[in-house]
């Protein structure tokens, strides 16, 4: 009845969900469940099945559902947080394990038909995951099968500044060599951001390009805090060959987002917090940003004219961004860099501020720890979804571009019966 074409299958891969032998002309609910030890995320559509009793995800066009328009991945793209979560709860995947969902088929008086386990890996199994640990260097390596050498991107984290898989696992899987890092609040590192010395970041560049398996194509990728320190180190590192910045603030920012350079602090503008904005005790950020950014002068802005000009750029705003204006924000980095004389591409998509990876679950907001406040980042969970998927595969793209496409990894031995571990289940309710 329940057919998946892939049921093991790496995370950006798109999949062919149908249901077949099915009475014609009826409802029928697919139910998808992603497991995750702290509660459940969950969507789910209901169609009608054709003459022949066939249901068809990349065809037919849900009734109703968590999303709205045929779309072959419309229930990757619309999870959201079952009620066992906690409030501002998200996913967490730090380590970038396979991601393991529960599929059903249910029938109009709600009777389950059948279901499929799936699994989605973040990193291709045949990539060597290699951490980390010298010098008072500390961060992971994704590296392709084979010699290389290898195109590079660079995640630079943000404002957590701890090491965090997910991202450079993702862009493993386009066969470029990845590598991110930590830079405070971190074993032996700093524990504030502004602690940390931006010289760290100098020491990861160079650290990657003695290795012998990188090419001289390196790229760098920030989201958040860390699309404005890549927009920085730009200013500081002309070898560099292309830079990603998502929702990246136009400058540092001071008492919380700022860093020493040479043992100084920086020239920073003051984020005032009373100009945000109290909903229901989540945080609307964005008027403080705007405020703190008007008063920009050149000794607290990056230097956008030190920018060496073979260094492409690729900026991505968010609409319903709560954290930013993403239009303003978005604008003003793309004219700094126009104005220079570079080149630069911009999308402007619906979502909230955390873009994170491809059918990530939607975080309205989340607590953030060293604000001590619940952030509100904004956006609609199924166009936020969807967004990230098509980000991504712009990404890739600009990436790809820039640096020169890397050899395809090839296929897996894959399984062809899926197993959810325990370790996900532990918190799971019944359906």
């Amino acid at each position: 009845m329940l057919h998946v074409d892939k049921v093991d299958s790496l995370l950006t891969e798109k999949l062919k969900i149908t249901g077949t032998g099915l009475v014609p002309f009826r409802c029928y609910k697919f139910y998808l469940k992603l497991h995750y030890h702290q509660g459940h995320f969950h969507s789910y559509c209901v169609i009608r099945s054709d003459e022949f009793g066939k249901i068809d995800l990349s065809k037919d066009k849900p009734i109703r559902g968590t999303y709205h328009d045929v779309d072959p991945m419309g229930l990757f793209i619309s999870l959201q947080a079952s009620q066992e979560l906690r409030f501002g709860g998200s996913l967490r995947n730090d380590s970038a394990k396979p991601s393991f969902y529960t599929l059903r088929l249910i029938s109009d008086s709600e009777k389950v038909l059948d279901e499929i386990n799936l699994k989605k890996h973040w990193f291709h199994p045949l990539v060597t995951k290699i951490e980390v640990s010298q010098d008072g260097l500390y961060g992971t390596i994704f590296k392709p099968p084979g010699d290389g050498p290898f195109p590079c991107i660079i995640d630079i984290p943000g404002a957590n500044g701890k090491i965090s898989n997910g991202v450079a696992a993702v862009y493993s899987l386009e066969g470029f060599l990845v590598y991110t890092l930590a830079f405070f609040d971190y074993k032996d590192l700093p524990k504030r951001c502004r602690d940390a010395d931006v010289s760290i970041f100098s020491k990861h560049i160079n650290f990657i390009q003695s290795l012998p398996y990188c090419s001289d194509k390196i790229g760098l990728y920030g989201m958040s805090l860390g699309g404005t320190i890549v927009n920085f180190l730009s200013t500081k590192h002309p070898e560099l060959s292309a830079v990603c910045s998502m929702n990246g603030p136009e400058s540092f920012y001071k008492p919380t987002a700022l860093l020493k350079e040479n043992g100084k602090l920086m020239e920073c503008e003051y984020f005032d917090h009373k100009l945000s904005i109290n909903f229901n005790g989540v945080i609307k950020q964005s008027p403080s940003f705007t405020a703190a950014f008007e008063k920009l002068k050149p000794e607290t802005s990056i230097k956008w004219n030190h920018i060496s000009k073979n260094i492409s750029f690729r900026i991505i705003s968010t609409l319903d961004d709560w954290i930013l204006d993403g239009v303003v924000n978005g604008s003003n980095v793309r004219r700094q860099l126009i104005n220079s004389g570079h080149h630069v591409e911009i999308d402007f998509v619906p979502g909230g501020h955390l873009i994170y990876v491809p059918y990530y679950p939607h975080s309205s907001h989340t607590y953030n720890k060293f604000d001590r406040l619940s952030l509100g980042f904004g956006g609609e969970c199924t166009l936020h979804g969807k967004s990230q998927e098509t980000v991504w595969e712009n990404n890739f793209k600009f990436f790809k571009k820039v640096l020169g496409t890397p050899p395809s990894l090839p296929d897996y031995e894959r399984d062809t019966v899926v197993v959810v571990p325990d370790s996900e289940l532990k918190r799971d309710s019944k359906l």
